[in-house]
């Protein structure tokens, strides 16, 4: 019986990357003119702010206010989930709502610890920051996986009544209401592994401010939340 998951992209948590891009971008576009600069509070000002929230440290370094940055983070989550967690799909406010407060909660619980940076001789630095990824994104798509497997076997079975599109419907209602759920367990038995690197490059720009590369903040964010294993 065909039905609205013939598409696999319409599973949640399919396209996370993409959300994280969002994010990243906006956390660069914000930082400002630096009254002081130190790398490695640089690099530990854009991760909080990102992954925790925390944005004292960069509303200190930084010309831009607490209550501008602490908005960016806000819209950085809804947008992460609007575009990679729901990824279409038509939930309520309610609903989104609470995905946005689980995401915080997911990002804040990221472990990482700014180590040292290295002087590149006047040429910028590089900035090594441990970490130990998360697998709860591959734990939540193992999860949608199953359900939609479920989904598809009541299907099967004949247990949906109604045209075509009325059993679709009804399909997608119990996906909607479920999803939340796998979710949510997700992140309570999130697990994470053994301690890794990354390195940041921090260069000077055209008018002389240190910034991250567009892109290392992604890319740091995919690797943490471990979504390289989760896209092969």
């Amino acid at each position: 019986m065909k039905n609205i998951f013939k598409n696999k992209n319409y599973l949640l948590g399919t396209v996370i990357v993409a959300g994280v891009i969002l994010i990243s971008v906006g956390i660069l576009a914000v930082t400002g003119v630096f009254h002081k600069f130190s790398p490695t509070e640089y690099v530990e000002a854009i991760l909080d702010q990102t992954l925790k929230g925390d944005v004292s440290s960069a509303a200190e370094m930084t010309d831009a206010s607490f209550d501008s940055l602490k908005a960016q983070y806000s819209a950085g989550i809804e947008t992460f989930v609007e575009s990679s967690i729901l990824n279409g799909i038509q939930a309520d406010e309610e609903l989104k709502g609470k995905y946005v407060d689980v995401c915080k909660k997911v990002f804040a619980a990221m472990k990482y610890e700014i180590k040292e940076a290295k002087d590149l001789n006047g040429g910028g630095y590089e900035v090594t920051v441990e970490y130990q990824a998360s697998d709860i994104f591959a734990k939540f798509t193992d999860a949608i996986t199953k359900e939609t497997e479920r989904l598809y076997e009541k299907a099967d079975n004949g247990e949906y009544r109604g045209t075509l599109e009325e059993v679709n419907k009804q399909i997608e209602k119990e996906f909607i209401e479920n999803s939340f759920s796998l979710f949510e367990e997700s992140y309570k038995k999130m697990e994470f592994g053994e301690t890794e690197t990354f390195t940041f490059t921090i260069q000077k720009d055209e008018s002389g401010l240190y910034k991250i590369g567009e892109g290392q903040i992604a890319e740091f964010i995919k690797k943490i939340m471990n979504l390289d294993a989760k896209q092969d």
